[in-house]
């Protein structure tokens, strides 16, 4: 007995394929373009969090912040992997 879907067409999205994937599928992975956009983002997003960060500090307490040491770290590595995939 086939089973029957409470949806119609539900039966479409289980379909498979076996061939190669579509250059514009969007599970696929990203290009470098795509990548090297992607961590330029982050890495953006993380200076402006940086920023601010250190505007709430006094100036004594800005060089022992373990929260400033650890996304400053962070930044390194976003824009390490942006110039990696940029080329």
């Amino acid at each position: 007995m086939p089973v029957r879907f409470a949806f119609r067409r539900m039966d479409a999205a289980e379909r498979r394929h076996d061939g190669p994937i579509p250059p514009f599928d969007p599970a696929s992975r990203p290009s470098g373009a795509a990548r090297a956009l992607f961590f330029q983002t982050l890495a953006a997003d993380q200076r402006d969090d940086l920023s601010r960060r250190r505007r709430s500090l006094p100036a004594e307490g800005v060089a022992g912040d373990r929260f400033l040491i650890r996304d400053q770290a962070r930044l390194r590595f976003y824009r390490d992997q942006g110039v990696a995939w940029t080329g």
